[in-house]
This record gives structure tokens, C-alpha cells and sequence, in this order.
């Protein structure tokens, strides 16, 4: 009988400490990863999509009391007064009508095609890829469901570029080696604008941008904007301009402009996780999820609770002042659908973690082991193979798609300045920036290097802050962005896609001139993208999301 109750007994407390353990580990993650901070707030902003709306209704008015046909359609460039090289064509047919549309280019190659799916006789037809200061030449077809057409020659004059806008030279282009689609340039400030093999400006924003441009699933682009001169307004809008939602981001005590400063992506549950500040002297080293229908904050994740405490309170590097600590310096997030977690960049850690998400757990860290205490020695990757560097004030990290048919590996991309903030190479440093891309074996915690394009273009290719490198998928090769470089002219931006071959053969090369230093101008990343998404059934009606 003894026997059993001390059994019991025994049970009783394993099961105590088991809830203890767990009690603790839950206050631990609350603390690691909150619903929201006192100091960040987020909320739905309305201002924007009113005002678009009251434009839309005079739109529909003047257009529902014309008689607007294919040969004579109502034309309205501009239409949300957010992108000066589009237009939006209006007009009805007797019978349903499938539209085409075929913006002219210089050459056939820089034609602009788009053609929409299922018949109607009530037809908004958005243009996109208009050239500024041009009478540009715009073709329309309609065909009905017995495969008989109806074509309308339609010209939308545009205005010039505005004065300071960034000067966009070609170096070499060879459009057959290329990935299809418009180079989409993202700013640290003012004008995202897109180019086409020949370098002509296609598409651009009226309204500053910062660091964020990217397309989201539904095919609208996630932009960060200025609002009451901060960077803190997050905009899901379309081409043409039309905004769909808009968030404003508040975060107490800071002054900076950079509210939203490096990046936003769109989570698989369809949320968006940004990178922002918790309103301590330490910046940039908080990320946010917002609800995507509420606007509300429902996770926060703070660098601090995840790194050791001597990194961010022992910082003296670049962005350490009196009053304000940027010792992480996050640049970068991309969500691995693989295993549900996060890559981010740490600029002033010379750093890449790979984390799970939303709990914040690290899996592996990518840095020079130097400075790291014991008790993240298990963490850090462990490099195999010759001429191997470890990345020093990088940018831009993604995840590739399978390379190797290894389950085991994982292949990452990024922008490798090569300017050791905190740890790394101090031999190499500043020499050059290149593209890398290291594999990893997330088993054995090891990582080699196995590709890489900018060594061999030196101190030219340099950049100190800044920089990309994007994977494209559909002929494998690499868009890299150094974006802050000096020359004996002045500063630029490079702009070069490579083949993923060694060594890599330039297949186009852009030079952005036409800003000065720390006039925060440069580019920041390039993307290149198809400028209509896949599906896009445009309406003036509004689908609040």
C-alpha cells in the first residue's frame, strides 16, 4: 500500500513540475512575442480610400450619362491621381465583348499586351505602360463570343517626368536571356518607378515611397508611404493607383521618419508583418503582424528577448547615439512555407537567423562565430568547402526553391555588402559587395557558398548601405541591386541581371544616377514583375478588404 501512494505521489509532483515548466515557458513567450506594446499602435486608415471614393462617383456619373462607345471611350488618365503613366478607358458594348488592349512600344519587343477573360457589355479597362511626355498609342480590341472583332486606335497623351526624378541609363540588355516582365525600382525615398529592356520609364508612383514595394497575392502592391512626414502609412493598392486598404503605424516617442523603415511582407494567413521600433531608445529591432481586416497589432516579436542582452546594450557602432541605439538594424524578412518560419536580416549583427514564427524560437544563425556567448555556439552554422565568406552588413535575404533534391539543405540569396559592422572579414571588408548564395544544411548546422556574381567588379561594385539580390524563377537568374556605389561622376545605383551559372554572364545592366550622398534617393531593391498580375478583374466598386 505504501508502495502505491509513493508511486502516486511520484506522478503527482512529475506531473507539478511538467505545469511549473510550462507556466514559466508561457510567461517567457508572452513576453517574446505580446498581441502588441504600449508604444506601437496600428489602425485602419480611411482618408485615402474616402477621398477615392467621392473621385470614383463623379467618374461613374459622368460616365453613365455619356454615350461612350469602343470607338469613342471615355479616357481618364491618372485616375487616382497616384500614377501619372496610366489611364482608364470606359464604354459599353450592344453585345458581351472580351477586351485586349496593346500599349505601343518603340520596337515590338516593348509592346505592352493584356487581355481579359469572360464576356460584358459594361467594359473599365485599365492602361498601364504608358511612356511620359507622349502621345502614346493604345489599341483596343473587342471580340464577342462567335469570335468577330472590333478594333478602336486610341491615343493618351501624358505628361513629362518631373524634374528631379532619378536618370535611368541602359548599359546592355539582351531581352532573349532576360526574365520577362518591367524592372520595378524601390527607393530609400521618393519615386518607385518601373523600366523596360530598353530602360524607358513605363510606370511610376506621384506619391514618395520607401523601401517597401512588393506584390502581394491578390496581385496589388503592398507600398509604404508618407503620412504627416513619417514613413508609417502601409498601402495595399493596385497599379492604377486604387487603394484597397491603408494602415497607418504609430510608434510613441520617435521622431525619425522611418516608422515602416526596411520591409513588409504578406503572411500566408494573409496578415502582414512588418519591421518597425517598440519606442525604446533601441530601434529597429521590432517586427509587427497586422491583421489584415482589423488593422489591429496581434503579434509583436522584439530582437531584444531573442539576442543577448550585451549586443544591443554594448552597441557602439554605426546608428549609436545619445539618444537612440540602432544596434540590429533588421532589413529583411521572408517567410519559408517549408517549415512556417522566418529569414531575417541583421545589418549590425552582420547576421542571418532563420526563426519560427510567431514564437520567435531561433533554428540557425548565419554570422562569423566571433563575439556570440557559449550558449548560442549550437545555433551557429558551421562552414564546409574553399572560399568561403561569411556576409557582413547584408541585405535582402530569400529562400530558393529546391536546388539540390535534398530535403535536408536550403538554399538562401542575398546582397552581401561586405562592410563588417559588428563581426566578419575586416581583410575584405569594403573591397567589394557581391550576390551570394549559400546552401545549408539545416540538419548538420553546416552552410557553404555556391555561387556568387561581384568580386571580380571590385570597389566599383561596392555599396555601404543598401542592396538585393532577387532569384528569378522562370529562367533562374539573379537581379542584384548595388545601390549605393560611388564613381568619379557621382553616386549610382547598379542595377544587373546575371545568369545563375559559374561564373555568371550579364544579361542586363542599368545605371540610376541623379542623386547626391545621404540624400536617401538611391535604390534600395529592384524587382522584376509582369506589370498586370495574372488575374485582375478591375472595377470602379469597391471591395474593402
Amino acid at each position: 500500500m505504501k508502495k502505491v501512494i509513493s508511486i502516486g505521489l511520484g506522478v503527482i509532483i512529475v506531473i507539478l513540475v511538467i505545469l511549473i515548466v510550462l507556466y514559466i515557458k508561457n510567461i517567457y513567450d508572452a513576453k517574446r512575442v505580446g498581441t502588441s506594446t504600449d508604444a506601437i499602435s496600428s489602425q485602419k486608415d480611411n482618408d485615402l480610400i474616402d477621398h477615392q471614393e467621392d473621385k470614383e462617383a463623379l467618374l461613374i456619373n459622368k460616365y453613365h450619362n455619356g454615350n461612350y462607345t469602343i470607338d469613342h471611350p471615355y479616357i481618364i488618365t491618372n485616375p487616382y491621381n497616384l500614377a501619372p503613366l496610366t489611364a482608364l478607358i470606359m464604354f459599353k458594348t450592344d453585345v458581351p465583348m472580351q477586351i485586349s488592349i496593346t500599349v505601343k512600344g518603340i520596337d515590338s519587343a516593348s509592346d505592352i499586351h493584356h487581355s481579359w477573360s469572360g464576356y460584358t457589355t459594361n467594359h473599365q479597362v485599365p492602361v498601364l505602360g504608358l511612356y511620359p511626355n507622349k502621345n502614346n498609342t493604345v489599341i483596343v480590341t473587342a471580340k464577342n463570343k462567335q469570335g468577330r472583332t472590333n478594333q478602336s486606335i486610341l491615343f493618351i497623351k501624358t505628361k513629362p517626368l518631373p524634374d528631379d526624378f532619378l536618370k535611368t541609363k541602359l548599359i546592355t540588355a539582351k531581352p532573349k536571356k532576360m526574365e520577362k516582365g518591367l524592372t520595378f525600382l524601390t527607393p530609400s525615398s521618393k519615386y518607385a518607378y518601373a523600366v523596360d529592356a530598353h530602360g524607358d520609364v513605363r510606370w511610376y508612383s506621384s506619391i514618395s515611397n520607401q523601401h517597401v514595394f512588393t506584390r502581394l497575392k491578390n496581385g496589388n502592391i503592398l507600398f509604404v508611404t508618407k503620412k504627416m512626414n513619417q514613413y508609417n502609412d502601409l498601402l495595399e493598392m493596385d497599379l492604377l493607383g486604387k487603394v484597397y486598404n491603408a494602415y497607418t503605424i504609430n510608434v510613441d516617442h520617435y521622431t525619425n521618419s522611418d516608422v515602416i523603415h526596411h520591409d513588409a511582407i504578406e503572411l500566408p494567413n494573409g496578415n502582414l508583418l512588418l519591421t518597425t521600433h517598440d519606442g525604446s531608445k533601441y530601434i529597429e529591432d521590432t517586427m509587427v503582424e497586422i491583421d489584415r481586416k482589423t488593422g489591429n497589432i496581434v503579434h509583436t516579436l522584439d530582437m531584444k528577448k531573442v539576442l543577448p542582452k550585451a549586443f544591443y546594450e554594448n552597441y557602439d557602432g554605426p546608428g549609436s547615439t545619445d539618444k537612440e541605439v540602432d544596434w540590429f538594424h533588421q532589413n529583411a524578412i521572408w517567410y519559408d512555407s517549408n517549415d512556417h518560419s522566418i529569414l531575417i536580416s541583421s545589418r549590425h549583427q552582420d547576421a542571418i537567423l532563420k526563426m519560427s514564427y510567431p514564437d520567435g524560437n531561433i533554428k540557425w544563425i548565419l554570422s562569423d562565430p566571433k563575439g556570440w556567448p557559449k550558449s548560442y555556439k549550437d545555433k551557429l552554422l558551421n562552414p564546409v568547402g574553399n572560399n568561403f565568406k561569411f556576409p557582413a552588413g547584408q541585405h535582402s535575404v530569400m529562400a530558393l526553391p529546391d536546388q539540390d533534391q535534398n530535403k535536408q539543405t536550403l538554399d538562401v540569396l542575398m546582397f552581401d555588402n561586405n562592410n563588417v559592422i559588428s563581426r566578419g572579414n575586416k581583410k575584405l571588408s569594403q573591397a567589394f559587395s557581391r550576390g551570394v548564395q549559400y546552401r545549408i544544411n539545416e540538419k548538420d548546422k553546416t552552410v557553404k557558398e555556391v555561387w556568387s556574381y561581384g568580386e571580380e567588379r571590385g570597389q566599383s561594385f561596392y555599396s555601404t548601405i543598401v542592396g538585393d539580390n532577387d532569384y528569378l524563377p522562370q529562367t533562374g537568374n539573379r537581379l542584384i541591386t548595388s545601390g549605393y556605389t560611388k564613381s568619379k561622376k557621382g553616386m549610382a545605383s547598379q542595377i544587373v541581371e546575371v545568369t545563375g551559372s559559374t561564373p555568371a554572364k550579364v544579361v542586363f545592366e542599368l545605371e540610376i544616377t541623379g542623386f547626391k550622398a545621404n540624400s536617401h534617393q538611391q535604390v534600395y531593391r529592384a524587382i522584376r514583375l509582369p506589370l498586370y498580375p495574372k488575374k485582375w478583374n478591375f472595377t470602379l466598386e469597391r471591395h474593402h478588404g
